[in-house]
């Protein structure tokens, strides 16, 4: 029997727990500053972030991220410790009908463009969707199925002895779904090479999605973000959402929406008045389905520069409920450009969304002059009943009165706006890429 990778080796867990802990204690502001590292904190007009612990609640604070960080970070662990028999454990096999799970924790480091796990002569079963012949490399067949919002799983038939053009022969890629499951189950297969898209391997799996205008600085934005790895593409999953076509390479395609996406301004807060039009862009994000195999779903604007391993770490103090759990990224209301929902919340947000509609067209007589991020704030708590969880940690921007947002230098999630390729590096080199400080100077 083979080995099959489904999770981090015993020094990723050591590395993992470190940095979840010291990062974790730096972000609910435990470092020796008292107030996170960040200077202007007492007066960012955003609350100044969370409020430094007293003393004698260090240690109780510690802990608790002490245990949040065992708890995600030995998951992972604990996978390479299953010895059930059909499971793959570290020192094991993938025996006839194991199981791989799509969201298992690593702390390992994401590149852009990195295929999930792939396996030689096993075969990831699903149903078939597509058969695609002349594709020459497993990478390609992967980059493929990462182009199909449903497609879960990719077989390529690597022995030149089967030229049916069929399932499994010479070169032919077969892309798969699973119908929402969220297990993939394999076999033994001579001749061929399986695998998934996307790696679904850190804690607290983040699918991103931004929407794009194609002939604006937002092309620009995203393929600067794209070639360096940065903004959604350092998410587990993401999907470029816009009403043409566009190939940014291997794996990255638009998904297109019939729809105008110039919106005017108006309302009482002189916002865009763009609920319309992302009603029509989450219509096609709840479709896809992309939303299914993560634990959170992110909605980003372009222009924002954002850090995955620091929502990551926000995370942790957040777990999803039953009736699911959005951020509020401001004291005066959840703000656009960062937009943050577990799984559980998406899936009210699916349920409940006609029913939010026709609830505030009567309030309101008629359409409600607010902005997209208004209207789902308002939806998610008033009408879906999903808890709202406040962290002015999220979002640096000025309007939300923070006074420090060009530094990019108050470890904050994400910080907006930033509308040139230049400005957007500039932020993401001041905020040395994300990192955090640590607990110990």
């Amino acid at each position: 029997a083979q080995a099959i990778s489904v999770g981090p080796t015993d020094q990723t867990f050591g590395r993992c727990l470190g940095g979840m802990a010291s990062t974790a204690a730096s972000y609910r502001g435990l470092h020796p500053s008292g107030h996170g590292g960040d200077a202007s904190a007492k007066s960012d007009g955003d609350d100044g972030g969370a409020p430094a612990p007293l003393p004698g609640a260090r240690r109780q604070v510690l802990r608790a991220v002490a245990v949040a960080s065992v708890v995600v970070c030995g998951t992972a662990a604990a996978w390479l410790k299953v010895s059930a028999a059909g499971h793959p454990t570290a020192a094991g096999g993938a025996g006839v009908g194991s199981a791989v799970a799509l969201s298992m924790a690593s702390g390992g480091a994401k590149k852009y463009g990195e295929c999930g796990r792939m396996q030689t002569d096993m075969e990831f079963l699903g149903d078939d969707m597509k058969l695609i012949t002349d594709v020459t490399s497993p990478a390609e067949c992967c980059s493929k199925c990462r182009e199909e919002p449903h497609c879960r799983v990719w077989l390529w038939g690597s022995w030149a002895g089967n030229p049916a053009p069929d399932t499994g022969g010479y070169q032919v890629c077969t892309l798969r779904s699973l119908n929402g499951k969220d297990v993939v189950r394999i076999k033994p297969r001579r001749g061929v090479t399986s695998g998934v898209p996307f790696t679904w391997d850190d804690p607290n799996s983040l699918f991103c999605f931004s929407l794009m205008q194609r002939d604006t600085y937002e092309y620009d934005l995203i393929s600067a973000q794209l070639e360096r790895g940065w903004g959604i593409f350092g998410c587990d999953e993401y999907q470029i959402i816009s009403n043409e076509s566009v190939r940014f390479g291997p794996g990255v395609v638009t998904s297109v929406i019939d729809k105008k996406l110039h919106c005017d301004l108006g309302g009482e807060f002189k916002t865009a008045l763009n609920n319309e039009l992302f009603h029509t862009v989450w219509q096609r994000v709840l479709d896809d389905g992309r939303w299914q195999f993560n634990d959170w779903t992110v909605k980003l604007d372009p222009d924002t520069v954002f850090f995955s391993q620091r929502l990551r770490v926000a995370l942790v103090f957040h777990p999803d409920t039953y009736q699911g759990i959005y951020l509020n990224n401001c004291k005066y209301g959840l703000h656009g450009p960062l937009e943050v929902f577990s799984r559980m919340a998406v899936q009210r947000w699916k349920d409940t969304m006609q029913k939010c509609k026709e609830h505030f067209e009567e309030l309101c007589s008629g359409p409600c002059l607010w902005g997209e991020d208004m209207f789902i704030d308002q939806c998610l708590e008033k009408v879906a009943n999903v808890h709202r969880a406040n962290d002015w940690n999220l979002l640096s921007e000025p309007h939300c009165d923070s006074k420090d947002w060009e530094g990019c230098d108050n470890h904050r999630v994400a910080f907006h706006p930033f509308k040139t390729k230049e400005k957007y590096a500039a932020c993401v080199k001041k905020a040395h890429n994300g990192d955090l400080p640590a607990l110990i100077a």
